[in-house]
């Protein structure tokens, strides 16, 4: 479990490198199509024994940019996928300087690639891996400079600083933003799930270690407290009777109760940012990438 670990400021900024390592950074990614370039990194993370073979990983993989393209926008692609026997969540990088088509939800040509293989017990980890990659990345000047570094030393020297000063400020915003009306606020439906994945994230740190359960405790109970009560409510139900309550939807699967969604649920789950929504299934909350 990723969230076993001593230092809590680590686990805090979701510190991109600790699990992107330089000789799994691509700088000038050879591939010129989609499908090459998802070859290139699984492969790049197996020859650095991050993964136990490619097979596995990259059909999982490529099925689910069959179902939907992972290019999240600004730029940026996650494919992933979930990989039984490994340890930790694991990525590989990959950018493509001149952009690659990859059928991103805005049309625009993906310039960095983030092939995230990771455990099933990590599934929230990997939300809020993505999450930061895409809160770090979406800021424009700092893209630019990600394409502008020289070499894998300069990709990783970025994400090393940026993502070191990603702690809670998101958790700060949300509350400043509930607070003061007379500000232009994100739609509640995001800001909840956003703190959901952070409370479930932590709940298991709190599981999973025997130090720091007090700084822990503290920093969930901060997290509680801005979420809306009714949201809460099913929450704590469903953590207490199937965890975890918040869950990803890939190929329209939802990975809780592992029961295909409809499409067009799935659709209107991704585009509807006023509200926050449940697996018909499971009733589990769920998130799509």
């Amino acid at each position: 479990m990723v969230g076993v670990m001593d230092n809590l400021e680590d686990i805090d900024s979701m510190q991109l490198t600790k699990f992107i390592t330089k000789p799994c950074i691509i700088p000038e990614m050879q591939a010129k199509n989609k499908a090459d370039a998802l070859k290139e990194l699984v492969h790049v993370l197996h020859e650095r024994k991050k993964i136990p073979e490619v097979g596995p990983a990259l059909d999982q993989i490529i099925a689910r940019e069959a179902t939907e393209s992972t290019g999240i926008g600004n730029g940026i692609a996650v494919p992933h996928a979930r990989v039984p026997g490994l340890k930790s969540l694991a990525c590989s990088v990959g950018r493509v300087p001149e952009g690659l088509n990859f059928m991103a939800i805005d049309r625009k040509p993906v310039h960095l690639i983030f092939l995230i293989c990771y455990p099933p017990s990590e599934q929230t980890a990997y939300l809020n891996f993505v999450a930061t990659v895409a809160k770090l990345l979406g800021n424009k000047e700092r893209l630019k400079a990600a394409l502008e570094v020289p070499d894998a030393d300069g990709i990783y020297a970025l994400l090393e600083d940026a993502s070191a000063t990603f702690t809670d400020e998101h958790v700060e915003s949300v509350r400043k933003l509930k607070e003061d009306p007379e500000i232009t606020r994100m739609p509640d439906a995001h800001a909840d799930l956003i703190l959901l994945a952070r409370l479930q994230l932590w709940q298991e740190m709190l599981n999973n270690t025997t130090k720091g359960k007090t700084q822990i405790k503290q920093r969930i109970e901060t997290i509680r407290s801005l979420v809306e009560p009714r949201i809460l409510k099913h929450y704590d139900r469903l953590m207490k009777g199937r965890p975890p309550a918040l869950v990803s939807v890939e190929g329209d699967t939802c990975q809780g109760c592992f029961m295909r969604l409809s499409t067009k649920f799935v659709q209107q789950v991704r585009q509807d940012k006023e509200h926050i929504h449940t697996c018909t299934n499971c009733s589990r909350y769920i998130y799509v990438v």
